[in-house]
């Protein structure tokens, strides 16, 4: 059997296109200015692990922003994994937080905390922003 034929899923079943997953150019924050945007008016959402600046953009879609600072995660081997996971994790619930744009923020200690515990803090704060009211107050 070929390995791709494998993994591939049959057209009939009601699995979502893999396009819908991916972290594309337009899912980013790319220019200064787009994050001065967000500092400049935001909502802050934390708790232990994650620290997100979110603000509601006009776009169709959220996008996504990392500043892991190297004051807080000192070793260029924890602030990449941080990133990574960070990513990883909007990647997968960027369908919930449409029309948000999120800066993600480093915290201390985080380096020290497992994957699982990680991905379902930033889970935990998807849900919080989902509830928000953001989107209103900010017209």
């Amino acid at each position: 059997m070929n390995t791709n034929q494998a993994f591939s899923a049959h057209p009939d079943s009601n699995t979502p296109p893999k396009t819908q997953y991916r972290f594309t150019k337009a899912s980013r924050l790319l220019s200064p200015k787009d994050f001065q945007n967000v500092f400049a008016n935001a909502e802050k959402f934390a708790n232990r692990h994650w620290t997100l600046i979110v603000r509601p953009n006009q776009k169709s879609q959220a996008r996504l922003g990392l500043a892991i600072s190297k004051k807080q995660l000192q070793r260029a081997v924890w602030r990449n994994r941080i990133k990574r996971l960070a990513r990883e994790a909007f990647r997968l619930h960027k369908n919930d937080l449409n029309g948000y744009d999120i800066v993600v923020l480093g915290r201390k200690g985080t380096q020290d905390v497992d994957n699982k515990t990680l991905q379902s803090s930033f889970l935990h704060l998807v849900r919080k922003i989902r509830k928000s009211d953001l989107k209103e107050r900010m017209k």
